[in-house]
């Protein structure tokens, strides 16, 4: 709770979203006066190299489509958990086609 006290103080200060991952519980943003918990997707771990890059990849991707913070993280999300469900990285690392099947399995 300390933590998420600190966290709610720096976003009142700052103008950007704060982004914090949670591993498998998925992610939280503040904004200023908001916070979004974005859940994770339950998925069996097979390796957890490269689970941070393909979350970024997929929460930059969804940024650069214009899509609100929530909706970039569950692309994110959904990303880092085809990562962890592979073997390797690099290789690991999902098509955007990919993403989008698994999230219209996994929709909520």
């Amino acid at each position: 709770r300390e933590l998420d006290s600190l966290l709610d103080e720096c976003a009142r200060q700052q103008t950007a979203a704060l982004i914090v991952k949670r591993g498998a519980a998925g992610v939280s943003i503040w904004q200023r006066e908001s916070r979004v918990d974005v859940p994770g997707f339950p998925v069996e771990i097979v390796n957890t190299v490269g689970a941070g890059d393909g979350f970024a990849s997929g929460l930059i991707c969804g940024w650069a489509r214009g899509w609100g913070w929530a909706r970039a993280a569950r692309f994110g999300n959904a990303c880092g958990a085809l990562v962890v469900s592979r073997q390797g990285c690099a290789r690991a690392l999902p098509t955007l086609s990919e993403v989008e099947n698994f999230l219209a399995r996994n929709s909520r």
